[in-house]
């Protein structure tokens, strides 16, 4: 899976969950939403309640402004969700878990988030960069994803971190996603990590 495909899982399941919630009553989409996406039922059942209650009107456009660009690009890692979204639904003060795998994050990454309480990069990380910018390559990550390591092949074939000699097509994207995309977080400055 691409970057571009990884981005589109998750529209969409927002698509599905905001089409139930359009279509069924709140008690019942409510209901299917948690029992659809049973590897994640609160959040699903966060982004339900969002829609039920108006709280994601023009920011779903927003993510769907987001996965038109990124499908422009169709780059090899995904950007960060729009940071609007992320804000409306407090999603990133939610159960970590969950959210990981909304996200489509590895298992072996939200486990090493969750147990190892990695919140930024460490010392392994460091270490593994010096061996990567040897070799002459770059890391880019999706914004806010912290690896259980920057050789994860789970995270690479889930496009969230690659190995790139040039990401100049990344860094367009980047660019053009800031700028489409103005929000207020302020933890996000960009939808990409890029570390050399």
């Amino acid at each position: 899976m691409n970057g571009t495909k990884s981005f589109r899982r998750i529209v969409s399941i927002v698509s599905e969950i905001k089409r139930l919630t359009a279509e069924l009553p709140s008690t019942e989409a409510l209901e299917k939403v948690r029992r659809a996406y049973s590897g994640f039922p609160k959040v699903a059942e966060l982004v339900a309640e969002a829609f039920i209650h108006d709280r994601l009107v023009g920011i779903y456009d927003r993510l769907l402004l987001e996965l038109l660009i990124v499908e422009r690009y169709d780059p090899p890692v995904r950007p960060a969700l729009d940071p609007e979204f992320a804000l409306a639904l407090r999603l990133y003060s939610f159960d970590d878990i969950e959210v990981g795998r909304f996200l489509g994050y590895p298992s072996c990454c939200i486990e090493s988030f969750v147990s190892d309480y990695r919140l930024f990069f460490d010392e392994e990380h460091l270490k593994e960069l010096h061996e990567i910018k040897k070799a002459g390559l770059k890391v880019v990550l999706t914004a806010g994803f912290i690896p259980c390591s920057l050789y994860c092949e789970k995270a690479m074939v889930s496009g969230l971190l690659e190995h790139l000699d040039n990401p100049s097509q990344i860094m367009l994207l980047n660019d053009e996603l800031k700028k489409m995309l103005p929000h207020s977080h302020s933890a996000y400055q960009s939808f990409y990590e890029f570390l050399s």
